[in-house]
């Protein structure tokens, strides 16, 4: 809780004085590939639905939008522009060619299992592009990789945060059945990821 007081502190005012704004610029400046509070930002406003402060439906929408743009832009300008990227020294060295392989390897699986890694997530739709990925294929991750993203940051935080006590009192008296299961769900996702390129 300590650290979710601190999160709030610090991305309140940035709502409470440009509200839904905040939400748009942020996440879409971060599908471009600049690193901002997005994420953040997002997690705060829907505890502040919780609260009643803001609209849960409003702050799931905008996010959604504002990361299938920004993302979009990002891959624009990786598939467009990467000769002047290249000259720039944006996209040298070996990490980036490892990241373009794994790209053409796993598709668009690589930008739904990234949006969960700070950092990446934010050059993964830049790479894409770069690697030119078949538009459609892009289109498609980002789609599903944009919702995942905000169920998990923003439905989740909202029902876990309007739900606090159950779900404590619930973890508590059972722990090793809510890890056995968060690990048999991330499990069967990868085998299906696997399964599904396989088969591509």
């Amino acid at each position: 809780m300590e650290h979710i007081n601190q999160l709030l502190d610090a991305m309140s005012p940035l709502l409470d004085q440009y509200g839904y704004l905040a939400l748009i610029v942020s996440i879409f400046l971060e599908g471009v590939g600049v690193p901002m509070p997005g994420q953040s930002l997002m997690i705060a406003a829907s505890i502040l639905a919780s609260r009643g402060v803001m609209n849960l439906y409003m702050v799931m929408l905008v996010s959604w939008l504002a990361c299938f743009i920004g993302n979009t832009c990002g891959y624009l300008l990786g598939y467009y522009f990467e000769t002047w990227l290249d000259k720039k020294g944006y996209i040298s060295g070996d990490k980036f060619h490892k990241l373009q392989n794994y790209i053409q390897k796993y598709g668009p699986a690589c930008l739904v299992v990234s949006r969960f890694i700070e950092g990446l997530k934010q050059f993964m739709p830049l790479a894409c592009g770069i690697a030119k990925m078949p538009k459609h294929e892009f289109l498609i991750g980002n789609a599903i990789a944009s919702t995942v993203w905000v169920v998990v940051f923003s439905l989740l935080t909202n029902f876990a945060f309007a739900h606090l006590h159950q779900l404590a009192t619930f973890y508590t008296n059972h722990q090793i059945l809510v890890w056995c299961a968060v690990a048999l769900l991330f499990t069967a996702l990868v085998m299906l990821i696997l399964r599904r390129r396989k088969q591509q």
